[in-house]
């Protein structure tokens, strides 16, 4: 009976402990290395400055991942919703140079569904 009750037990704690990860596919580049979003770590805001930050995976066709963080702001208010919008990846713990969002590049996939997310 003991045991019954502490598998009963170890059931419910791990059923109100699970973590519901998402991990959403954004795009696949031309060395066929596929981008994920990992849903819970978007955050950002709007403001004088509108800002989305995000953590994303690169997954090579090997089966090995890479962390990449992505760092978004928008630089000017005028203009559409995806204008003026410039970003900073980092890879490793280390800051590559700010870069440009441009149309049909992966920056622009990653902050469109960061946007969409946020409801901005």
């Amino acid at each position: 009976m003991r045991k019954i009750f502490f598998a009963l037990m170890l059931t419910l704690l791990m059923t109100f402990t699970t973590v519901n990860a998402q991990d959403v596919w954004i795009c696949s580049d031309d060395n066929d290395s596929a981008w994920y979003i990992v849903d819970e770590t978007i955050e950002g805001g709007s403001g004088k400055f509108s800002w989305a930050n995000v953590r994303t995976k690169m997954v090579e066709t090997d089966g090995s991942c890479v962390g990449v963080t992505w760092q978004f702001t928008k630089t000017n208010p005028d203009g559409g919703r995806l204008a003026n919008w410039v970003y900073v990846t980092v890879w490793d713990n280390a800051p590559n140079p700010e870069a440009e969002v441009l149309p049909g590049t992966n920056a622009e996939k990653i902050l469109r569904h960061c946007l969409n997310h946020l409801g901005l």
